[in-house]
């Protein structure tokens, strides 16, 4: 690969001063050598260090930091031992009001580059307490010398720190970790000179309702190394040590020919509080990681729909934000492509006693029909995963020529890219407003409110 001109001046290994400009979107520090950019981690804006060239590309390099000279106002010490090591939290090093001015100005940032818009963004909401929020652990194991490792992978490697305790996490997942961590070292302790010495399992995902305190465990394997009656054995033993902490375990499997769940001890639904809904949560469906502040990002989009006669959910998945809409709509109509998903939702309504919802299967090729069926809407919500919505979804929206749109987003870049292409449909944005869903990560969610424009 070809070097830029800038880029020949420096070497690889070559040691460089740099003053520390912005954080890009990985949590690095930016920085330029004759106006060639180095990406440098665990520094801040504002800072003066020297690092050491480790990787050179074509228009950027990477380098790490060896000292720092002038350091930042905003830089803080992290409460955990494991940052920067650990590849969940990457901006633990700044302080929390400064991570959401980041934020705030990245989103603006990002919708000016990738989209044209040029709007202020309303500042970010943020929390209180911005530690002990997730709700969701995905740990992963391994197996060294007879040791078993349970946490959470290094940044930028697939190699597992073993995590004793997580500050982001609610305090009963951080506790469940080590109990999984103490059971399957005594399976492995027990199969000590047999041929049973590997993990019967590859991680785990452990969620906890913020309303019982109490949480699931769902492990996960691969085909064939499922040993399903030992697993049980193994499950009845945690649920045992959790001394009422662990209400059930299943194990899920996914293969490239069939995937399954098998429930191994107790209960594997916990019952969630968003006020004022109640939400049943199964190990494979979606729930907001942060329930404190998905409130928050549910009455804001909620609040956005103005009191349409039908609304429609698109992405709906298991139905949260759908009820949420039921409060403002007469009618709300939610639709997503996961058969358990809508299950799930249906499930949700009649626990509340929603009567107003109606929860539609279909692919994205198929929404514009539905969309069609009546006058047009005149409110439609999209709440995508990272990846966007499709470009099927988003022509089936354009084609019903709804009144309103709010996009519900958890990635300003793919949020900026379909924001471009309602923009070509005579679609402009009125506001946007941010809401810091994931504390010490480059991670926010935004809640956009968009209008038609009559040519």
């Amino acid at each position: 690969m070809s070097k830029s001109k800038d880029s020949l001046i420096i070497k690889k290994e070559e040691i460089v001063n740099l003053e520390i400009t912005d954080i890009n979107h990985r949590g690095e520090g930016v920085g330029k050598v004759n106006s060639f950019t180095l990406f440098v981690p665990h520094v801040l804006p504002g800072e003066n260090v020297t690092a050491i060239v480790t990787t050179l590309h074509k228009s950027f390099g990477e380098a790490k930091p060896v000292s720092i000279i002038k350091t930042s106002p905003f830089r803080e010490k992290s409460l955990c031992p494991y940052f920067p090591r650990c590849g969940g939290c990457r901006l633990q090093h700044l302080s929390y009001n400064a991570q959401l001015n980041w934020k705030q100005k990245m989103i603006s940032e990002v919708l000016r580059r990738i989209a044209g818009i040029d709007i202020p963004v309303e500042p970010v909401a943020g929390m209180q307490n911005p530690w002990r929020f997730r709700n969701k652990a995905q740990i992963h194991f391994s197996l060294e010398k007879g040791k078993v490792i349970a946490g959470f992978y290094e940044h930028g490697s697939r190699n597992i720190i073993d995590i004793k305790q997580c500050i982001v996490q609610h305090l009963a997942n951080e506790q469940t970790i080590n109990i999984i961590r103490r059971g399957l070292q005594a399976f492995i302790d027990r199969a000590e000179n047999s041929a049973e010495t590997k993990l019967p399992v590859t991680g785990a995902t452990v969620r906890t309702s913020f309303k019982k305190g109490s949480c699931v465990i769902a492990f996960h394997a691969a085909p064939g190394r499922t040993y399903i009656n030992k697993l049980k054995e193994l499950a009845a033993q945690i649920t045992a040590d959790s001394d009422g902490l662990v209400k059930g375990i299943t194990l899920l499997h996914k293969g490239k020919r069939k995937s399954g769940e098998t429930a191994l001890s107790g209960e594997t639904v916990l019952e969630e509080e968003i006020p004022p809904f109640r939400y049943r949560i199964s190990p494979l469906s979606f729930f907001q990681v942060n329930p404190g502040q998905a409130g928050i990002l549910y009455e804001k989009g909620a609040s956005l729909s103005g009191e349409p006669r039908t609304a429609y959910d698109l992405y709906c998945g298991t139905g949260n934000f759908s009820l949420y809409l039921s409060q403002k709509a007469k009618h709300v109509i939610g639709i997503d492509v996961a058969d358990e998903a809508i299950k799930d939702a249906r499930a949700n309504a009649a626990l509340n006693n929603v009567i107003n919802t109606t929860f539609i299967n279909s692919p994205a090729e198929k929404i514009k029909d539905i969309l069609l069926e009546g006058a047009h809407p005149k409110t439609v919500y999209l709440n995508p995963p990272r990846g966007g919505a499709s470009p099927a979804l988003l022509n089936s929206v354009v084609a019903a020529k709804p009144e309103r749109i709010v996009y519900i987003s958890c990635n300003p870049a793919t949020l900026a890219r379909d924001l471009a292409l309602l923009a070509k449909e005579s679609y402009r944005v009125k506001e946007v407003q941010p809401v810091d869903m994931f504390p010490h990560t480059t991670h926010v969610e935004c809640v956009v409110l968009i209008t038609k424009v009559e040519k």
